[in-house]
């Protein structure tokens, strides 16, 4: 059985693909279309993903869409500004039966859409499915746990922003929800929004610069978030315009308390921003932590399954994780949107068709790859020069240990927002001015931004203070203190850092290339970060890595078993001088 989940919406849109409950491909539209966080209908992903499993379109037994319309058309609370166009998906025709119907039953539990193509025997079943529940799904039927408590936060799918569940063999029981307006989701991008950055895409960017700031602001938040029993929460929405589709997300009443909006990159950011971060960071944690405490009240699971967009906060996942309320954790890697299309056809094979669970997943490895022969065509075509090497681990990590930054493109293409070592930047962690030359030169981003560590995963307590393995980079450790000089690149100003703990079940050459460079250094950790430069999606193609690896200030780029040097490049002397010539204008 072959079933297609796809999201699409204001951004984040993604499909998936899955044979028998087991999971064939996945892959946001973004890395196709080179534009981050692009909502279109993924037309380049599902294509990919029938590529992957083989198949044509009417091949397809089920789809699974990631939204049920028919839960949000009529609003349960006042604010009309609120409710969706209804020409949105299958709103102008249910708007119209509704008309028929008595108010206290206009409600739709699910949609169900069969197509009949004429060249397909049997119609193709599409389900409109609840969005916190595909979210759900998406975590616990491919976790290792057979029960779990599952939590599930973002700003909103349909009217639900926060759900609490549990989960148990191929079945999901929704224990409880929080509804707009008070999400955690929205609560968090207003303050990015505040803050001068892009919602949906640059709360990351808060989640950094919390660091360095004080909880200045912190009571002021707590005047506006008020934590209540069973876990719940409620806003004071004289605080906040986001409810009413306005644009912008927070009310004058706001600006009162906290200052005038940031103006994007042309205002600098002060300690007063960074303040404002580190209180919003806190109380999003003591949120997080307050949803989980009441999970684990009314579970008694030993299992906590995480996602929804909120759960790629890994400074709050870590606080969950250091209360011990839950012996395991496992969060989605692809928390955000685009799991949902995971979720989708997940949540239509197990819990709409009962099938038993027969996978669990180990790595997000899901996009797609290229051969060594696909590589070298392109290289040849280009006219770049280059040297392959059966040993490219070692090789890799003497350059890294030279201080040489390298591009590396490796198998198949993470799913999620993280690089886990297939389309990664990687450096010496032991370079003390490395996190800023890599932000300066490379990313071209904000200096406060941090970088991730790859660790060996069994030597993952000899650098953390948790030796609890974090697959995909969603769980923060402190950094021991003896160790803090020894690793300065990848230790946040916080003396902390996400960290991706690496095996080599999960990722074998990878895991080679960390190894090779602990023996030289004695060091099993190396900076990762996204292969991308700022405002672009993570590479896809070695198309795309050679062209951001051109355009940086990278100084290998490795692909397969292929290695390019920057300085073997045409026009590579003419490159340098115009670096210099910046350098020298600077100082100036």
């Amino acid at each position: 059985m072959h079933i297609l989940g796809i999201n699409f919406s204001g951004h984040d849109s993604a499909a998936s693909i899955i044979k028998d409950g087991k999971i064939i491909a996945c892959a946001a539209e973004e890395r196709f279309l080179r534009l981050k966080h692009t909502g279109v209908f993924p037309f380049k992903a599902i294509e990919y993903c029938l590529k992957e499993a083989g198949i044509q379109l009417l091949d397809l037994d089920h789809i699974g869409f990631y939204w049920n319309p028919g839960n949000e058309i009529v609003s349960n609370y006042d604010s009309r500004d609120y409710v969706r166009d209804n020409r949105e998906f299958l709103y102008f025709l249910m708007n119209q039966l509704f008309t028929l119907i008595p108010k206290g039953e206009k409600r739709i539990d699910g949609i169900v859409q069969e197509v009949q193509f004429r060249a397909k025997p049997n119609p193709m079943r599409i389900y409109f499915c609840e969005h916190h529940m595909v979210t759900a799904a998406s975590c616990f039927f491919v976790s290792p746990f057979h029960e779990s408590a599952i939590l599930t936060i973002d700003s909103y799918g349909e009217e639900t922003t926060t759900m609490f569940s549990y989960g148990k063999g191929n079945k999901i029981d929704v224990i409880d929800e929080i509804k707009l307006p008070n999400s955690v989701g929205q609560l968090y991008s207003t303050v990015t929004q505040f803050l001068g950055f892009r919602t949906n895409s640059g709360e990351g960017k808060v989640m950094g610069l919390a660091s360095y700031g004080k909880l200045s602001y912190y009571d002021a938040f707590g005047k506006i978030v008020k934590l209540l029993p069973r876990g719940r929460f409620e806003l004071d929405l004289s605080y906040f315009e986001f409810f009413r589709r306005t644009g912008r997300k927070y009310s004058d009443k706001f600006i009162e308390v906290f200052g005038s909006p940031r103006k994007g990159e042309a205002e600098p950011i002060t300690d007063r921003h960074a303040d404002i971060a580190a209180s919003i960071q806190k109380v999003t944690g003591d949120l997080m932590v307050h949803f989980a405490t009441h999970l684990k009240e009314v579970t008694g699971s030993g299992n906590l399954c995480m996602a929804g967009g909120v759960a790629l906060n890994s400074v709050g996942n870590g606080k969950i994780f250091k209360t011990r309320l839950f012996k395991n954790i496992c969060v989605q890697p692809a928390a955000n949107d685009v799991g949902t299309s995971l979720g989708s056809a997940l949540y239509v094979y197990h819990q709409l068709h009962h099938y038993p669970r027969r996978f669990v997943q180990t790595h997000d490895y899901w996009g797609p790859s290229y051969t060594a022969e696909e590589i070298e065509k392109m290289l040849e075509i280009a006219k770049i020069p280059y040297t392959r090497y059966d040993n490219i681990e070692e090789v890799t990590a003497h350059l890294l240990v030279d201080n040489k930054i390298i591009g590396w493109f490796q198998g198949r293409m993470e799913f999620g927002p993280r690089a886990l070592g297939n389309r990664s930047i990687l450096a010496n962690p032991c370079h003390p001015d490395m996190k800023d030359i890599l932000n300066t030169w490379v990313k071209h981003r904000e200096s406060f931004r941090p970088f991730a560590p790859s660790i060996l995963e069994e030597k993952c307590g000899e650098y953390f203070d948790e030796n609890y393995p974090s697959p995909y980079m969603l769980l923060v450790y402190d950094v021991l203190p003896k160790k803090r000089k020894v690793v300065p690149a990848i230790t946040h100003v916080d003396n902390t850092g996400r960290v991706q703990t690496v095996n080599q079940e999960q990722n074998p050459r990878y895991y080679r290339l960390i190894k090779e460079f602990e023996k030289i250094t004695g060091v099993p950790v190396i900076l990762n970060t996204s292969f991308n430069i700022r405002g672009e999606p993570i590479v896809c193609t070695p198309q795309d890595a050679l062209k951001c690896f051109i355009a940086t200030g990278m100084d290998y780029l490795v692909m397969d078993n292929f290695l390019i040097a920057k300085q073997a490049l045409p026009g590579y002397e003419s490159q340098v001088q115009q670096t210099n010539e910046i350098l020298n204008q600077a100082r100036v």
